[in-house]
């Protein structure tokens, strides 16, 4: 039976909570965009299930319709639910975690995201015309991809589960990187108090799902995503405005003020988020702690990137040699290439060590417990000296930023000139080189904090009220504690009843004290030092005024302590009961696997600790006393205690549908030319948004079966009578689908050999399960295959109106032929085949779109030269000339759309026309004629020898070819050709034999 409507979710439906991370160059976003087209369609799968009810009717193709009612019935499987609640991107990836964003808080569907990138990336479209008066890059960035970006964003509305009202938003974080061309200072001082300048390029643009729904959001999320996207030399920088925005001015749209997005004090031109480390990973970490939760919750860092780097091999790495020095060009893209591969290894590196310190951090927390179980009842954990040193680091680290937001925007002022944003004399003694502006500072907001937290007496807190006193961070900590207890009873609970018991106590913790609204540190500081009184005070004494700003900004009420110790205190009798409940037991009701000694071991632990008679405000006092205590023992810059797990989505994995294609420089046309490849053709967009979808699917497949939550899921043998767990849940799955999508080949051994861990106790539970979701990805994959396989073959065989023919090898023509002819169950086994993978700028050298490309892209590299105002004046005129020649050459190509025979005409009249021009001027014998005569050799000449290199070396690239009219362009001079001419005769080795010339290298999944 066809699978009607996922059940409805509970308080035991466990909350898979993805915060994706998107990072990638220039074309690799048409890849990435496939992956956030399978990330949409999760997400609206898990919406169904929230809310109920049949799918309702939508503008959602079959094959998409298809695909959400897979994941939707793996949702159901498994009871879970999705949620895609915080996204941030970099360079291309900006823009496709910008859509993400957008369809999160619209309840848009992205499908017509393929169309998007197919059209948006075109290389001929996006290449500058070489005639504009200035060119300051390659690209266009503010009149294309901005542009496009502005208009296509707001298109975005329409899906089965639009957002109902403002009022009901999912919570949404969305932050995009870039980099500040021109840094914002701030200082620091040295061991010896020497201030040390600092100079920050690091700029982010955050969005929530308030500011998301403002009028012009759409505007000022496109800015913000082309102005990560801006890949120096391809795209001009961008211009962010602050507090005014800036009129359309051309095909430039008007920018917003964008003063409320940024994390920078004034205007800035900006470049690629991917130029620096600069994933902003202690804000989603703070922005994902202060999610509430309602249910069982686990946390997953998807880190989206095309590829990390090579696979490593067995080969020795190729030696750098003295006679073989780097060129310029060479020199500047190796460059470039290490800055970005770089960021995304430290990115990484960054997130892993952050799961070793969170290991450390929760054994180090528990053994304090253990330490105050043994010091006894009548000793509490915390003494006045370790609560004076965890005043003074917590003080010192708030401090930190709050000095260093102040003095970045004192660097942005003027002296003093009346302004009230403007330097006051009494300050700039401080101010000066070699004044004590950063440690004063420091030091006074640093005091002012401690003295607020502390009282006189140095005595410890020992009610709600006065542990209110320490505000937010102090809250924060004590909660992280709470949380520790509630997930160590979730890995226990064993049936329904327990969950939902659990949930209500981690309900009551979330809900003691909301999260804080969005907070822009640099409009408090703004506010304080452009207030009359505290400028006519010294600097020490605004510090003391902006501490007191940032206290109340920290404040919470008693109650919140209250209420987070109740959810614990109330909850105390189910606490104790799963607790008490000896493993013996536990494996009685789960019948094969009892749960973790060590979640039972920290359960016990806490709760013993935590006392048997315990009220709300000494389960408050008791949290805050081994939160202040773990503390007090941290570095200054410790970061927020937030345990995630780690999933590289990458296009360097298998599928079983082609399992020749193993990593992205085998799938994806965009791995070439340092990842500009894909913009190229058309064909080859479509071919990397396939395999986005297709890695993607396979991706999310795998991050949903949990081992761990398969083995909650799974009934016993004796509930239903099946042979064993694992054969039911190979049968479960093998089930979906069914009979919409053709049921994948029986499972393999290897997938019942790593689900063995169900039935058998011994068997070390698998942290993730490679073989079964990549057998089970396949129905994904065919319905992927069902929309995108012939979207493919359309875009080699029928290329869109006005755009130049997408000339395609021979062997691509015919597999596309082939693709249109297959029926639906034999289409799938022509992806092993796919031939437009395996294409590269050298197959495709002969062809006119080659010709039309390399013309215009000449032309356009000249005009930039010629607009570099710093070049010496001696080089202008022979590039005014070589501009002439390449403008002239690049119209001729276009005008013989590309055609060799064409090209080489041409070529031969404009060289006999310069001869011409010499031999008439010479006959003149005056000497302005000859100079005349000379530059009409030169320019026309010279523009006919182009033109004949450049038709020469397109006809020797392959034999002869006629040039075939589009049928959607009318055109009187084009006539129709035979589809035999129109092929490229060129031997294209088939991706298969490329494989097996290619070294083997060990798989990623």
């Amino acid at each position: 039976m066809a699978f009607q409507s996922p059940s409805k979710a509970s308080e035991s439906t466990q909350e898979l909570r993805l915060a994706t991370t998107m990072t990638g160059g220039v074309s690799l976003a048409i890849w990435m965009a496939g992956v956030t087209r399978e990330i949409n369609l999760l997400a609206q799968a898990s919406e169904w299930r929230l809310r109920g009810g049949d799918l309702p009717a939508s503008t959602l193709t079959t094959a998409a319709e298809t695909s959400l009612k897979l994941y939707a019935e793996l949702i159901d499987l498994l009871d879970v639910v999705a949620d895609v609640d915080i996204l941030s991107g970099t360079s291309a990836g900006g823009i496709n975690a910008a859509f993400l964003a957008w369809s999160r808080v619209k309840g848009a569907d992205l499908g017509n995201l393929r169309e998007l990138w197919l059209d948006l990336g075109a290389l001929t479209d996006l290449l500058r015309d070489p005639t504009d008066a200035s060119t300051p890059s390659l690209l266009y960035g503010d009149e294309r991809m901005f542009k496009s970006l502005d208009a296509e964003i707001p298109t975005f509305t329409h899906g089965p589960f639009q957002t109902q009202s403002s009022g009901d938003l999912p919570s949404t974080t969305l932050y995009i990187t870039t980099t500040l061309l021109n840094g914002e200072t701030s200082r620091f001082t040295d061991s010896f108090g020497t201030q040390v300048q600092d100079v920050d390029r690091r700029g982010v643009f955050t969005f929530t799902e308030q500011n998301l729904t403002n009028g012009n959001a759409a505007s000022a999320l496109a800015l913000a995503a082309r102005s990560s996207a801006s890949f120096p030399a391809a795209f001009e920088p961008s211009f962010i405005p602050f507090t005014e925005g800036t009129v359309r001015s051309g095909d430039v749209p008007a920018r917003p003020p964008m003063a409320r997005f940024t994390n920078f004090t004034r205007p800035h031109w900006v470049a690629d988020g991917g130029l620096l480390d600069n994933q902003p990973i202690d804000v989603v970490l703070q922005r994902i702690f202060d999610r509430p939760a309602q249910r069982p919750v686990r946390r997953v860092l998807l880190f989206v990137v095309p590829s990390s780097g090579p696979t490593p091999t067995v080969e020795e790495a190729p030696q750098d040699r003295l006679d073989e020095p780097l060129g310029l060009v060479d020199a500047l893209l190796k460059d470039l290439t290490a800055m970005t591969s770089q960021s995304i290894s430290v990115d990484l590196r960054a997130i892993r060590t952050h799961q070793d310190r969170m290991h450390a951090r929760a054994n180090t927390r528990l053994h304090l417990a253990q330490l105050a179980i043994n010091l006894g009842s009548d000793r509490p954990l915390l003494t006045p000296r370790l609560l004076t040193d965890y005043a003074q680091q917590e003080a010192t680290r708030h401090a930190q930023a709050v000095t260093a937001a102040l003095l970045r925007q004192l660097s942005t002022w003027p002296a003093a000139n009346g302004s009230p944003q403007s330097i006051p004399t009494s300050w700039e003694a401080n101010l000066k080189i070699g004044g004590d502006a950063e440690n004063l500072c420091r030091t006074t907001i640093t005091e002012s904090i401690k003295a607020h937290w502390l009282s006189p007496g140095g005595s410890l807190p020992t009610s709600t009220a006065e542990l209110a006193r320490y505000g937010r961070p102090a809250f924060d900590l004590a909660k992280a504690c709470a949380i520790v207890i509630v997930r160590a009873a979730y890995q226990l609970a064993t049936t329904p009843e327990e969950m939902a018991a659990i949930s209500t106590i981690a309900a009551g913790i979330s809900n003691a004290c909301p999260p804080p609204e969005p907070f822009d540190l640099g409009d408090l500081i703004t506010r304080v030092c452009t207030n009359t009184q505290t400028r006519n005070r010294s600097l020490d004494e605004a510090a003391k005024e902006i501490a007191k700003a940032y206290l109340e900004h920290l404040e919470i009420d008693e109650t919140a302590w209250a209420q987070m110790g109740s959810a614990i205190a109330d909850g105390r009798n189910t606490l104790d009961d799963i607790a008490k409940q000896p493993l013996t037991i536990r494996r009685a009701a789960d019948a094969v696997r009892p749960p973790d000694s060590q979640h039972l071991n920290q359960l016990k632990t806490y709760l013993t600790y935590l006392g048997e008679e315990s009220t709300s405000g000494t389960v408050a006092t008791k949290l805050f006393n081994l939160a202040a205590t773990q503390r007090a023992m941290l570095p200054t810059d410790a970061d927020v205690e937030q345990s995630l797990e780690l999933i590289q989505v990458s296009a360097d994995t298998r599928c079983q549908l082609a399992p020749d294609f193993q990593t992205a420089t085998e799938k994806l046309t965009g791995m070439q030319f340092h990842h500009f490849g894909a913009f190229y053709k058309r064909s080859w967009r479509a071919n990397d948004w396939m395999w986005g979808r297709l890695d993607g699917a396979g991706w999310l497949v795998h991050a949903l079966l949990d081992p761990r939550r398969v083995q909650w899921i799974v009934p016993t043998p004796e509930a239903n009578g099946a042979v064993s767990r694992a054969q039911w849940f190979v049968d479960k799955l093998g089930a979906i689908g069914a009979p919409d999508i053709p049921s994948a080949n029986s499972a393999p051994a290897a997938v019942l050999t790593e689900l063995r861990f169900l039935d058998n106790p011994d068997q070390p539970m698998p942290t993730s399960l490679p073989h079964t979701s990549m057998w089970l990805a396949q129905s994904w994959q065919r319905s992927v295959l069902d929309e995108e396989l012939d979207a493919l073959a359309d875009a080699v065989l029928d290329p869109r109106a006005g755009e130049p023919p997408d000339w395609s090898p021979e062997t691509t023509l015919g597999w596309a032929e082939s693709v249109r002819a297959a029926s639906a169950s034999t289409k799938y086994g022509l992806l092993p085949e796919n031939p437009i993978a395996a294409e590269t700028f050298a197959t495709d050298g002969g062809s006119p779109l080659m010709s039309c490309t390399i013309a215009k892209a000449v032309a356009t590299v000249t005009a930039a030269a010629g607009s570099v105002e710093q070049l010496p004046g001696v080089l202008k005129p022979p590039l005014n000339v070589t501009r002439m020649m390449t403008v002239g050459a690049y119209r001729a190509v276009w005008w013989a759309k590309g055609d060799a025979h064409r090209i080489i005409v041409l070529g031969a009249s404009l060289l006999t026309l310069g001869a011409i021009l010499l031999i008439v001027s010479a006959a003149t014998a005056l000497q302005g004629s000859i100079l005349v005569g000379l530059l009409g050799l030169l320019v026309a000449g010279g523009t006919g020898a182009y033109l004949i290199a450049l038709g020469m070396w397109q006809h020797s690239s392959r034999p002869s070819l006629a040039r075939v009219a589009d049928p959607l362009t009318r055109n009187d001079d084009a006539c129709p050709a035979p589809e035999s001419v129109r092929r490229f005769h060129v031997s294209l080795a088939t991706p298969r034999a490329l494989r097996a010339r290619s070294a083997s290298r060990p798989l990623s999944r």
